[in-house]
């Protein structure tokens, strides 16, 4: 009797919790996340319907570009809708995704929300091979855990596995289960993306021995005379702090996220990009370590890095300027 008395307690407060939830205009995946915490402990920490629950999501649809859409269109592939991976939101794509999301029954959209990447992701873990893999691998780098995306689950994978979930708090086992591809496709930051504030962004660097200076001696973002570092990537900062490690040079940072830069998906403002001062020392280590690649319409030269054929890191030289513009992807 104590079992069937204390069931409708909990489904009564998870029920009004979700009311109040939406009442206050907070999101549905907002209030998944919430409503674990009225489900009895057991299926929270434990049960597929617990990880569900507390996993968040971004959402992928037409027009974007970047890792998430080439995560989606890896899983696609391992699903057996197969696509080519180029991280493009395009017609294509979107008609692979509603027919997935037909035969999966789901709302055939053409967006990847939630309920699609419930369905869509899959458990990945030692001896797993194919384009699941090569998903998490991308992630992995993405995240700054940079590992070769072959497609094959080998203990370096692994490795690189555990040492995300730990720094995400997840347990680190090194299998990636629906939490762990939720942390990877979102970063671990607020609103997706891995996306750093301000504050966040700059203690990281600090502990790190990296600074910044502005012509205007301010961080606000709608200034241009600042350098701002809101909303950076923190795979942008995590590049940063490996470019500091690396090269063992003094790193200045000199432009961030503030508007007066160029747009773009892979823009300043996106969080994509920073600007670091051209010491004889960071030119020297980019030189050593990146392949001269292309000049610009506006004259730089850009240093290239890559992996698995893709280029992870574009290092341009606006020696004009007196700075690298560097972007991570």
């Amino acid at each position: 009797m104590h079992t069937i008395t204390q069931r409708p307690r909990r489904s009564l407060a998870a029920s009004m919790l979700l009311a109040t939830a939406l009442a206050a205009g907070i999101t549905a995946t907002d209030v998944a996340t919430a409503a674990a915490t009225a489900l009895p402990a057991a299926t929270r920490s434990g049960s597929a319907v617990g990880t569900a629950v507390r996993a968040s999501w971004p959402t992928v649809k037409s027009g974007q570009r970047g890792v998430d859409v080439a995560t989606v269109q890896l899983l696609l592939t391992a699903r057996g809708y197969t696509l080519t991976a180029d991280g493009v939101f395009g017609s294509g794509t979107a008609a692979k995704v509603k027919a997935f999301q037909k035969a999966k029954h789901l709302t055939a959209d053409g967006i990847v929300g939630p309920g699609t990447w419930a369905k869509l992701v899959m458990t990945v873990k030692s001896g797993s091979k194919g384009a699941g893999v090569k998903a998490a691998q991308r992630q992995l780098t993405d995240n700054g855990y940079t590992v070769t995306a072959d497609g094959v689950f080998g203990s370096g994978t692994a490795a690189k596995v555990k040492a995300f979930q730990k720094a995400k708090h997840l347990t680190a086992d090194g299998i990636v289960d629906v939490q762990t591809w939720a942390a990877l496709v979102r970063g671990g930051g607020a609103g997706g993306g891995g996306k750093l504030s301000d504050a966040q962004a700059a203690s990281r660097l600090k502990a790190a021995g990296i600074t910044r200076s502005s012509s205007g001696n301010c961080t606000n973002r709608y200034n241009k005379k600042c350098t701002s570092l809101q909303s950076i990537r923190a795979r942008t900062v995590d590049g940063v702090i490996a470019l500091k490690k690396k090269s063992g040079c003094r790193i200045v940072i000199t432009g961030g996220t503030e508007v007066g830069h160029a747009g773009g998906t892979y823009s300043h403002w996106n969080g994509y990009k920073v600007d670091v001062a051209r010491t004889s020392c960071v030119t020297d280590y980019i030189h050593a370590h990146s392949k001269k690649h292309h000049k610009r319409g506006d004259g730089a030269w850009v240093w290239r890095v890559t992996s698995g054929g893709k280029a992870v890191i574009d290092y341009a030289d606006e020696n004009w300027a007196n700075h690298w513009d560097i972007t991570y992807y």
